[in-house]
Order: C-alpha cells, then structure tokens, then sequence
C-alpha cells in the first residue's frame, strides 16, 4: 500500500517564472538581430571608408583592377579636288616588349631578329638601354608580312598594339604641299598643319574591371566616350597637274643646273591652285631623315620671295595705261644707244637698244628705259597704289602656312629711284603664288582673286566667285591681254609658241640681290615666265621661276621657263579636255585697243 510520500505532489509554479521562462528566445532573438544589425553597420561603414578614404594599400590593389583602354579617333584625309587620296590614316599594330617577361635577352634578340628579320644585335641593343622597362616599341608599324610571322611566334614579353599610321601613297608628288605630321600626329607643316583643326581626330577611351589575371570582368558604361575621326579636307589641287607641274620643273632645273624651281598653276576665275611645285621635292614619309633647315620641307611657292624683274612689267603697264599716263598707240623714245639719263642722274640700260617704240612695243620688247619714262609720269602715289592694288606687300591668304608677304618698300621711302625701278621689278620682292595671282587679272577680265588650296564649291555662286575688288577694268585687262601675246609672237616670250594653244605671257630676267651687301650678286640671276591660255578664252595662268642657273647653260627668262610654261600649258589644257586650235598659225588674235582705248578710264 502506497504510502502517502510516495505520491507526486504537483505545486502550482509562480506566476512571474512562467512568463520569463516564455520571453527568453525572443530576447536571444533580439539579441543576435542586434549584434548582426552592428556587424552590419561596422561592414556599411567600412565599405563608406574604403570608398571614400581607402588606406593606401587598398588604394593600390583597387586602382590596379580598374583599366582605362583608349580608342583611337583617325584623322581625316586629304584628297585632291576629284577625291583622290593624298594623304590617310590606317591602323596597323605596334610591335613592342615587355622586358620584365624576358628571362635572356640575348636569346630573345636572337630569336625576334631571326624570325621576324630584324637586326638581332640591334633588339638587344633596344632592351638595354632600358631595362625594367615594360614598353619597348621595336616596330611602329608591322608590316603585313611581318603580321603573318608573328602569329606563329609565341614568345613572353612580345605583343602588339594598334597604333594610327598617317599614309602617304603618293610618294614625292605634292610633298610640299601636303607638309607632315609630328610623333604625336598633330600637323606640322603644309595642309597638315593648315586644317589641323579640321582634320584632327578625338581619341576615346573605354573603362573596364579586370581580374587577377587581367581579364575583361566587365566594361563601366558610364566610363565610356567613343573616338570622333577628323573630318576629310577635298584640295583644289588635282594630281595629275601636279604631276606634269613637277616634272616640268625637275626637267628644266636639270637640264640649266639650277638647284631650285618653282610652278604655280591657277584657275584665274576662281582663284583655286590646280597645281603648286617645288624642286628638290620631298616625300613627307622621310622627314624624320631630314634637318629642319633643310630647304625641301618648305613650300617655296608661298614662303620663298625673289626680285620677279621683267615679269613686274604689265602690272605697271596696264594700270599706267589706265591711268591715262600712256597711250597704247603713243611713242616713247627708248633711245637708238640702249641708255637712258634720267633727270636725277641714274642712267638705265635696254639689253638691245630699242629707239622709238610704241608703248605698246615697250612691253612686247621689255623695255627697261621706256617703262621708267613712264613710271616717272605716274609719279609715286599712283604706282604705289598700283602695287598695292595687286595685292603685292601682302600675303594673299591661300590657306597654307608659312605665306611671305613679299617686299614693297614703305611708301614713305620711296624716291624717284623707286619709280624708275619698281616698273622693271626692282627693288621690289614677290612669291611664285603673288606673282600667279596677279596675273589672273588680265585673265578674267580685271578682277584680283583670293587664291585657294581648298576646293571651291561649284554649287555655291558666292564661292566660285570670290574676289576681292576690281584692278583693271575690262578694256584695259583685254589691251594687256593682248600685248602680252605679242610677246609670245613678235618678243622676248616666243620659245613658248606651240601650235595646239595660243599663250599670252611676259618673260624676266633678274639679277640676285646680295643678302650681305647692297647690290647683285655677280653672274647670278633668277629666270622666270608667267602666262596665260588660251587667249581666246584663259582657263589657267602659269608661273615658273628657275633660279640661278648655269649661265653656260642660259639664264634668261624666255629661255629657262617659258618652254617648261608651255609644255605645262599644253599638257594642261588637253587634260582638260580644252579644244586644240585647228590650224598650226595663229589667227586668233583680236585687236582691242582701236575699239577700247577711248574707255580705258572707266
């Protein structure tokens, strides 16, 4: 029998013990959410420090994660006025050695040289001269040949990269034109230089995470600014002109052993330069195999200037006769002995005495007495304006750098000297692109052109016609047309006669001034001619300079450039699908004065 104390007793527990027994996981709950809440605000505000004040190891390590690729924005070509390359931008891969992948640099040479034909003794050479240098370029630009040798060639430390190579397939031709380009590819010279703006790319670039490893992970869109390529440049010049204008040069600078030539061929509406040559040329590809003082990197048609000589004379012809100070018909006493006294006591020669001349003649003859007679009548403002008027004394604004504004002497220096020595093109300096330039106003009818390297816009009227001011007026423009192409046939000029075309032109002929010393240098002269055709109805005007020549060989101006002049005229204009005229003799010419002269002042 069960006794009393064996019997379980329940007892009632307290109250307040059941509810703590009841609370306790949620309060180990809120326990754990408020440690784990301050781990997470510990890690919150860690990530906070490492974004905004990271410790400079970490700095480090996250910044060696991170990469930057530039794109590259090509520059824009130049093309001649019918959209032909002369200059591009290709992309061809940089050949170039880490040397901190290099275990032996002897066998590395050895085997780079051999295998991809360069001089093994010159890669390591390369490698020495900067060791621990983790970019060492070796080739700028791989060639295709090369590209194809390199696939199989599997070694550390070797690898490539696109580079932007500036092309110039045309070799030497318009090289003084065209100019080059530096190491960082900006323009230095010629049009490269001059539409630098517009030819000039804008690179890009392109930001990306990266592994350990140097693997892409992936690209930061906001971190991306694509490349602009430069915009394309169109030239008034036309290559194949160009191509006759320097062949022209180098033949006749060889032929009279000169060391220098120009040509300018111009469109004498328009202003637009069809052709701008120099001799020696120059291919831009070899400038790094030049001195900066070599002569061939400039572009002398427009920086070089010369005493131009007879060539000056219609300028003061034509606007003397304008002027009223001499009649086409009127006759100027040249004198029979070929010398001539001024009233101040200079005394000028006529390389053959020409007596009594027309003024007319005095230009088919180029006569030196009979235009200081009558640039004594203009008197110094007239013939000052003149020169001025014809935009000699500044530069003509055609778009390269670089231009030579001439030489015109102050109008406050000049002197009854000047007079009688500006109208026979002395004391005066002119450049080939000047000397073109005025010349095409008795082309077109009296207008002064604004010279152009850029191809004019045949849509644009205001384009094709942009001059800046009338010089002659039209009677006056087609008298001197005239004259000049009795020069061609009764003058100094008649070793420029071809029977496919009719060219009016003007020879001269002048000594070079001694840069050290007043005066000329001895035996030492400049030949030169500037023409028109057709002179029925001009479609170009030419301008070759042949400096000092073999005067063995010849040194006047009708015998050293106007037969270079013709040639090009010709080779020109059949070119340009210009008609030949039917008939060898020339029954062309019209006489304007008898039915103008009346109207010269206008």
């Amino acid at each position: 029998m069960a006794t009393r104390k064996d019997i379980p007793v329940h007892r009632k527990a307290p109250k307040d013990e059941g509810v703590s027994l009841s609370r306790r996981p949620v309060t180990v709950g809120a326990l754990v959410a408020a440690g784990i809440s301050v781990a997470l605000i510990g890690v919150l505000g860690r990530v906070a420090q490492l974004q905004c004040r990271p410790p400079m190891l970490v700095g480090e390590l996250v910044d060696s994660q991170r990469s930057r690729e530039p794109l590259l924005g090509r520059r824009g070509n130049l093309t001649d006025r019918h959209g032909r390359i002369i200059a591009a931008t290709e992309v061809l891969p940089r050949l170039f050695v880490d040397s901190l992948l290099i275990e032996d640099f002897n066998t590395f040479s050895e085997q780079v040289g051999y295998r991809l034909g360069y001089d093994p003794a010159w890669v390591e050479q390369q490698l020495a001269q900067r060791p621990g240098s983790r970019y060492i370029v070796i080739d700028k630009q791989l060639d295709a040949q090369r590209q194809v040798k390199l696939a199989s060639l599997k070694l550390p430390g070797l690898s490539t990269e696109d580079a932007l190579v500036r092309r110039y397939p045309l070799g030497t031709t318009a090289g003084s034109i065209i100019g080059f380009i530096g190491a960082e590819g900006q323009g230095m010279e010629g049009a490269e230089l001059a539409f630098e703006k517009k030819l000039c790319g804008k690179p890009g670039s392109l930001r990306y995470w990266r592994d350990a490893s140097a693997r892409p992970l992936w690209v930061d869109h906001s971190g991306y600014q694509p490349p602009i390529d430069g915009q394309p440049v169109r030239l008034s010049i036309d290559i194949v002109i160009q191509s006759l204008a320097e062949e022209a040069i180098a033949d006749a600078c060889r032929e009279f052993l000169s060391p220098e030539g120009q040509v300018i061929v111009m469109q004498p509406h328009t202003g637009e330069v069809l052709a701008m040559a120099s001799y020696p040329s120059f291919s831009p590809d070899a400038i790094a195999k030049m001195t900066p003082e070599d002569q061939r990197r400039r572009n002398r048609c427009v920086t070089d200037a010369f005493e131009p000589g007879s060539t000056f004379k219609p300028f003061i012809w034509s606007t003397a006769t304008q002027a009223g100070a001499a009649r086409p018909e009127e006759n100027i006493d040249c004198t029979t002995s070929g010398v001539y006294a001024t009233s101040f006591g200079r005394r000028l020669r006529d390389a053959h005495a020409n007596g009594l001349q027309t003024w007319e003649g005095v230009l088919v003859k180029s006569s030196n007495i009979g235009m200081a007679i009558v640039g004594q009548r203009m008197g110094i403002d007239p013939m000052y304006r003149a020169v001025r008027a014809f935009g000699f004394g500044r530069i003509t604004g055609a778009g390269l750098p670089g231009e030579n504004p001439g030489l015109v002497t102050p109008r406050k220096k000049w002197s009854l000297y000047t007079i009688t020595s500006v109208p026979m093109g002395q004391e005066i300096a002119v450049t080939p692109i000047q000397l073109a330039r005025g010349f095409c106003a008795f082309a077109n009818g009296g207008l002064l052109v604004h010279p152009t390297i850029v191809a004019r816009d045949p849509n644009d009227v205001r384009d094709q016609l942009a001059v800046r001011e009338r010089v002659l007026t039209p009677a006056v423009a087609a008298c001197t047309r005239d004259v000049l192409r009795r020069v061609i046939t009764e003058g100094t000029g008649r070793k420029a006669e071809i029977p496919a075309y009719s060219i009016f032109g003007k020879t001269g002929t002048a000594q070079v001034p001694d840069k050290n010393h007043r005066g000329y240098l001895d035996g030492q002269y400049v030949g030169a001619f500037v023409c028109g055709a057709p002179y029925e109805d001009p479609q170009i005007v030419v301008a070759v300079v042949v400096h000092i020549t073999n005067k063995s060989k010849g040194y006047y101006g009708g015998i050293v450039a106007a037969p270079a002049a013709a040639r090009i005229v010709e080779q020109t204009l059949r070119y340009l699908g210009v008609t030949p005229r039917p008939t060898p003799g020339d029954t062309t010419l019209v006489r304007h004065d008898a039915a103008t002269s009346r109207n010269f002042a206008e």
